[in-house]
């Protein structure tokens, strides 16, 4: 429908909207309109929308919105841990909430979980979510989304903690190992055929994978699931978003070098065989969330993130001046490829609203 979808965190008061739509007013400027309406998102009601990082539409018009329920926790002052995390499903044409399901604490603990990225497994009616907490409560997980039974569960072992394994991390000539390094599982991505999901660290450099069929059995122990991860070895970067294509190659953004990489699975070495598409250090400065439009295309954002979080301590800072161009950018980029659910089979049975 050509509809343009964005979030943006409620890390800090002051955000009106924290999932909107894409709209042009009388003047022809791109602002951004909260959706499926304000009320909806009511920082003052739990049982609203509270603080939205991701969501993605399922083929049949669906929107999985990944509700973190913390908010505010990039100030000390403003921290509110009161509502808990959620999965709200919304119908992209009405703007219908139709479903939402409230996550148990032991599996995203309401004081400390960052419900992050999302992928979807449509046939099955399965969310994998990473949830990047960073903190004593949530070193970071696998979450596993079972809609058709209403449960979820978690899963974490080294591969998901903060993993940097010596790996420096410089950005734009400054340099951030001691900043990222304690991060987290963040990006993840599914294969086409839905078997198997691919992880990786913000704060290192390693690519993960793991058996699906196992992971989404509520009867297989930690140990069996930890048992079909795959390490692919170090990327060229670390990265935050990264996503799948109809065509099994993966996507991903490199932190440090500013570049959009290109890896096709079983070709060989992850750091030797990615192929960077463009690198752009003005337009490409942290690349973060992905998205396919189906035509060919992949829609990226970028957000300059290290200058937010660490610019007090690290310079470059934020500027919000206009001075230094723009903070946050939403791109897209030719690659020949659609979303990695255009090849997984669909029944009438799993359109449920």
């Amino acid at each position: 429908r050509e509809q343009v979808f964005v979030t943006v965190p409620r890390w800090a008061t002051g955000v009106p909207g924290t999932l909107n739509l894409v709209v042009h007013n009388s003047t022809g400027h791109a602002v951004l309109r909260p959706w499926p309406s304000m009320e909806a998102q009511s920082p003052r009601d739990c049982e609203k929308i509270q603080y939205v990082q991701s969501m993605e539409i399922d083929p049949h018009g669906i929107m999985w919105v990944v509700d973190v329920g913390r908010k505010y926790f990039h100030d000390p002052v403003a921290v509110d841990n009161s509502c808990p995390p959620k999965m709200v499903l919304v119908d992209v044409p009405t703007g219908e909430i139709i479903e939402t399901y409230v996550f148990p604490p032991e599996v995203a603990p309401y004081d400390g979980a960052f419900l992050n990225d999302i992928v979807l497994d449509v046939p099955n009616q399965v969310a994998y979510l990473t949830s990047t907490g960073n903190n004593a409560s949530d070193l970071g997980a696998l979450v596993v989304y079972d809609r058709r039974f209403r449960r979820s569960r978690r899963f974490e072992d080294a591969t998901t903690h903060a993993n940097n394994l010596g790996a420096e991390i410089e950005i734009h000539g400054s340099v951030y190992t001691n900043n990222l390094a304690g991060f987290p599982v963040d990006g993840i991505a599914l294969s086409p055929r839905a078997d198997q999901l691919y992880y990786s660290p913000l704060g290192g450099f390693h690519l993960y994978s793991v058996e699906t069929a196992t992971l989404r059995d509520f009867t297989s122990s930690l140990s069996t699931i930890a048992a079909t991860i795959v390490d692919h070895g170090a990327k060229p970067s670390n990265n935050d978003g990264m996503s799948m294509g109809s065509d099994g190659d993966l996507f991903f953004g490199g932190i440090t070098t500013d570049t959009l990489y290109r890896w096709t699975p079983g070709s060989g070495s992850v750091q030797t065989r990615s192929l960077g598409l463009v690198t752009d250090p003005v337009n490409l400065w942290w690349v973060d969330t992905h998205a396919f439009d189906n035509l060919g295309n992949l829609w990226l954002t970028s957000n300059k993130l290290n200058t937010w979080f660490f610019g007090a301590t690290v310079p470059p800072a934020m500027d919000f001046s206009g001075a230094s161009g723009a903070n946050f950018r939403i791109m897209k980029v030719p690659v020949g490829s659609n979303s990695y659910m255009t090849t997984q089979q669909f029944s009438e049975e799993e359109h449920v609203v």
